[in-house]
């Protein structure tokens, strides 16, 4: 870990339960279940100068994970926007480009599998910057990696659980290896996701992505798809195998925190011509000019396409 990114984590003001506190004095509970059991959710968003894009999808999808598991939440942007902007102040990050994760846990309570049905949550809310390397990588492009084992989609995809150590090892795995991510493959040697990202190729000028059956229904997925369709770029949601990425003329990843990252190698192999292509090109534009539409028009509804 460097300097800066000790200082910055020295340095840090998390909101807690809805109380300003610094990252170094802040308390969970020992039997909290999110640190138990990872009884827990969680949702990052992208911030563009203190405010949010896509937060109520954000929300919404937090949301119906926490109905299907039974934590209550609350799903209003109206109440967690000006949380938002609390955290973000708190951390100077007002003024420019940050990530906001808001972390939900059950809650602390006996030990114990099953939980009593009054327990209380746990939010914990963080801002940090966006990854300084990013404008060079978006430019540029990135090596990806391949998750070394195969994956048997049993836990939830469509889910942002606290279950997330299989994003750990990958992530370990990719910066071993000089890679910005690892990708999940199936037991089948389909491509599934990234471990933070969703995955799309591009063939003969089509889009193609995996379909959501097994993996995570990913935000700014969800936004490149509805921009692809209208700047007539024909889409395709099928079964995407490894040998097909790796001879991809294109491959790109998407989440909110990147935006959309041109991959320029998987492993050993160069992708199309080792540079971003056109089409990644053309939808990285879409998108940044949709974002600054959108939060120009109606910040508080920037989710809307």
């Amino acid at each position: 870990m460097s300097r800066h990114t000790q200082r910055a984590a020295r340095d840090l003001v998390l909101l807690l339960n809805d109380r300003l506190v610094p990252a170094a004095r802040a308390t969970i509970s020992a039997l909290d279940r999110g640190f138990v059991y990872g009884d827990g959710l969680f949702e990052t968003v992208r911030t563009y100068a203190g405010e949010p894009f896509g937060l109520r999808q954000h929300l919404s999808r937090l949301a119906r994970s926490a109905r299907l598991f039974r934590i209550p939440f609350e799903p209003a942007a109206s109440y967690w926007l000006p949380r938002v902007r609390r955290c973000l102040r708190a951390n100077d990050l007002l003024t420019t480009d940050a990530a906001v994760r808001l972390t939900v846990s059950r809650g602390a309570g006996p030990f114990g599998i099953i939980p009593p049905a009054e327990l209380r949550p746990t939010t914990m809310m963080l801002a940090t910057p966006v990854d300084p390397r990013l404008p060079r990588a978006q430019a540029r492009g990135v090596t990806i990696c391949f998750f070394p084992f195969r994956l048997v989609t049993a836990t939830l995809p469509s889910h942002k659980t606290l279950h997330y150590l299989p994003a750990v090892l990958g992530k370990m795995i990719a910066r071993r290896r000089g890679a910005w991510e690892a990708v999940y493959l199936g037991a089948d040697d389909t491509v599934l996701e990234g471990t933070t990202s969703n995955v799309f190729a591009v063939e003969r000028g089509r889009l193609i992505t995996p379909p959501l059956n097994g993996i995570l229904p990913g935000v700014t997925r969800h936004v490149l798809t509805t921009l692809a369709k209208r700047a007539g770029v024909p889409l395709l949601e099928r079964r995407l195998t490894r040998r097909q990425l790796l001879a991809a003329d294109e491959v790109l990843l998407t989440a909110s925190t990147i935006e959309i990252l041109p991959v320029v190698r998987v492993e050993q192999t160069r992708i199309g011509n080792g540079r971003p292509g056109p089409v990644t090109q053309a939808l990285q534009e879409h998108y940044h000019r949709h974002v600054t539409r959108t939060l120009a028009r109606d910040p508080h509804h920037s989710d809307r396409l």
